[in-house]
């Protein structure tokens, strides 16, 4: 049997109910036609890749501490009289007498308090996944309130047929008994189902009392209306349903968010190209380009008529100051460098001796003209991240970002119309985007417990699944089967080894730890299993990825050993000094994982390995300036490129290279390939390089991530893409389609 959540919101109500009171004349209940919602007014504002853990991450955004002080965007109201209830986020209406009181909300419930009677009202409209008649739901709820509040003697007064919104059969009941103190209670209950769903509406108060509101109890189940056409005033038909989570503001900031196209700024903002799910680079505010003959210069020229949300013409003045902004030290991106820092000028810009990028020269409205420090074929690549998306000048050139962040003036195929701190965000569709999406709208709820119930009832169209659900889903005989769609990320947990602090020092070492390590374990224990374990740095979908590399690294996998005879040919055979393992957590965090690793160090290696916990704000940075032996550390690419990966986690100067290791032979390696032109050759050096890099045993790859969705059958088009690109502008939703199970 399931908790029952009215029950348990019933019982945190019950306080309200201190006394008795003679019942008062019932108050009869008027029929009401909602008005039409009024027209909305403009108002302005994501899941990194999900991990390889296992754990369900239905948001590809931080959750931020509150936020304060902020003009938030919300609709105009629409006027609602008073006595009539109405939830948006499904459409519930129900008329309820102008004295009661709603006391909560929560999920699928809501309680109201009726003074003049003491009585404690609920409803719940929910999915009805476990009961198949009236008397299963009746029996449940029965057998936890006699649980939970002790009842005894609990006898059916009365039990007849009811209906429910006009015309739906229903049944009520009522009951009557004694709680924990001897005292005489009454218990309304109605209840009916709808499609999947069933309604409850429940009374609880002394018998006298609930007997004196029957008329108005059956007047509010006859005259409730389950409307499923709208979700905030939005046709539902026209709505794609998602689950995310509250924005951290820095997200919003195309130059300052550190997660991907995926996430909110990939809705809000544009840039020159934009990648999608099948990973291919297409034209996006611009409509082509051209190379020189080296491959340096890169002449851009824009689409015609380009304008932001609020229909300000967009030009190539923009796309300089959105880079020159990113690229500006007082903006303080974490990313400028990474992703805009082939452009000729950038450095001196981001070292703040230059107030602009010298690289840059805008020819006319439509063209822009952009000079590299030499041949860069990923530099496409790079533009399809967030950090050289275009914002509005005039918005975010003298305002800070609390001013903006959430009433932005964007650039890209949504405008954010509502934000609800803890329950939802809505994006609409920008009429003025060069090419508007098939969805006219995007609903993400913020504020949810069970995904996969959401799911199966047709309340969401997408969810990730963690590793247990995903056990099941994987069945052929689950009904949800059939609407899984799972595939590798490019993503690569890893344990990183700093090669100038002792005893990692010494390739041996670095060896040892690497062949000691069971990923077979590890994968069992943090993923179920279900992940791949990883042989190599590059996941399997990267170009360049080595599956002659991965053999032959398999063939070593946990090899004990190997591992003693590394330590013992190495300088520290004798005398293996303590080992920090750098993390991002807390120390009330219980990681088996780890424990299992660090386990199989001591046991095969006599290694004394103790667990630093980093906290995950700012890990990168934290890990860069705090120098520890070695880090867990993951990485998903960003776009499919292995420099994306080899380059960004291991030259020397990358400023995610958190193990700070150091060789300059590999950097020489990195800056070759950099600026090959020829793909074969390009391909063949990282190839190389990432041989040298498993061979010095730099890193130890543990798991490539493999993400399970479940998408409902009225999303079309839908394509799983392994790294972070933004599926909405791609898909197309089926109205005649069904929903869920």
């Amino acid at each position: 049997m399931r908790t029952r959540k009215p029950i348990l919101l019933l019982l945190l109500l019950m306080t309200l109910v201190a006394c008795q009171t003679e019942p008062g004349p019932a108050r009869q209940v008027a029929q009401w036609v909602p008005d039409a919602p009024e027209a909305y007014r403009f108002a302005e504002t994501p899941t990194p890749i999900p991990n390889p853990t296992g754990a369900p991450i239905p948001t590809l955004e931080p959750t931020p501490t509150a936020v304060t002080d902020l003009i938030i965007p919300t609709r105009a109201a629409t006027a609602v009289p008073d006595g009539v209830y109405v939830r948006e986020r499904d459409g519930l209406q129900l008329i309820y007498p102008t004295s009661w009181i709603v006391e909560a909300e929560l999920d699928t419930i809501v309680a109201f308090r009726d003074p003049g009677f003491n009585l404690v009202v609920t409803i719940d409209y929910d999915l009805a996944d476990e009961y198949d008649s009236f008397e299963a739901l009746r029996d449940d709820i029965l057998g936890e309130l006699g649980e939970e509040l002790g009842l005894d003697g609990v006898q059916i007064i009365s039990e007849q047929e009811a209906t429910f919104a006009g015309d739906i059969p229903a049944q009520r009941a009522i009951f009557s008994g004694e709680d924990a103190n001897g005292q005489p209670i009454g218990l309304y209950l109605a209840y009916a189902f709808i499609d999947e769903r069933y309604f409850l509406l429940s009374a609880f108060g002394s018998p006298e009392n609930v007997n004196a509101r029957l008329t108005t109890l059956d007047a509010i189940l006859e005259q409730v209306s389950p409307d499923n056409t709208t979700l905030y005033g939005l046709n539902r038909e026209e709505t794609l349903i998602l689950l995310g989570g509250d924005p951290f503001l820095p997200s919003l900031d195309p130059a300052r968010t550190t997660g991907s196209a995926a996430g909110y700024v990939g809705l809000l903002y544009s840039g020159l190209v934009r990648l999608t799910p099948d990973l291919q680079i297409v034209p996006d505010l611009a409509e082509r380009w051209d190379v020189s003959e080296d491959g340096t210069v890169y002449t851009f020229t824009l689409r015609e008529g380009l304008t932001f949300a609020d229909g300000r013409p967009l030009t190539a003045v923009d796309v300089k100051y959105s880079w020159e902004r990113a690229t500006n030290p007082l903006t303080e991106s974490r990313t400028a460098a990474t992703y805009l820092g082939d452009i000729v000028g950038v450095p001196d810009r981001l070292a703040g001796s230059s107030h602009v990028i010298s690289g840059l020269e805008v020819i006319d409205d439509t063209t822009l003209v952009v000079t590299l420090d030499g041949p860069k074929p990923y530099f496409l690549a790079k533009l399809t991240y967030p950090t050289s998306y275009i914002v509005d000048r005039r918005l975010v050139h003298t305002r800070d970002l609390d001013d903006w962040a959430l009433k932005p003036n964007g650039s890209g195929p949504y405008s954010l119309l509502e934000y609800r701190e803890g329950e939802v965000m809505i994006f609409v569709r920008n009429p003025e985007y060069h090419t508007p999406p098939a969805v006219a709208n995007v609903l993400y709820y913020l504020d949810f417990v069970d995904p996969l119930t959401l799911f199966k009832s047709g309340t969401v169209d997408q969810i990730f699944l963690g590793s247990l659900e995903a056990q099941d889903v994987r069945r052929p005989s689950n009904p949800l089967n059939a609407q899984l769609v799972s595939g590798t990320s490019m993503c690569t947990s890893l344990i990183q080894m700093n090669n100038s602090l002792a005893p990692f020092d010494d390739v041996q070492v670095r060896r040892a730890f690497a062949l000691a390590v069971d990923k077979d374990a590890y994968n069992n224990i943090i993923a179920d299993g279900l992940d791949v374990r990883a042989d190599t740095i590059l996941p399997p979908a990267m170009p360049g990825y080595s599956l002659s590399l991965a053999q032959a690294q398999a063939d070593l996998h946990a090899n004990a050993e190997l591992a003693v005879a590394a330590l013992a040919a190495s300088s520290y055979a004798d005398a293996l000094p303590p080992v920090v393992l750098s993390v991002a957590g807390s120390s009330s965090q219980e990681r088996d994982d780890l424990n299992a690793m660090i386990q199989n160090w001591r046991e095969i290696l006599g290694a004394e390995v103790t667990i630093e916990y980093v906290p995950p704000t700012n890990f990168t940075n934290s890990l860069r300036q705090n120098e520890s032996h070695m880090a867990a550390y993951g990485w998903c690419a960003d776009y499919p490129d292995p420099q994306n990966f080899l380059d960004i986690l291991y030259h020397s100067e990358s400023d995610f290279n958190v193990a700070n290791f150091d060789d300059p032979e590999i950097d020489a390696l990195l800056e070759q390939a950099r600026v090959e032109l020829d793909v074969a050759t390009r391909l063949a050096l990282y190839q190389s390089i990432e041989t040298r890099l498993i061979d010095e045993a730099v890193a130890i790859p543990m798991l490539h991530g493999v993400t399970d969705v479940l998408v409902t059958d009225r999303v079309e088009g839908y394509v799983l893409a392994p790294i972070g690109a933004n599926f909405v502008p791609y898909v197309s939703l089926n109205a005649e389609a069904g929903e869920g199970e």
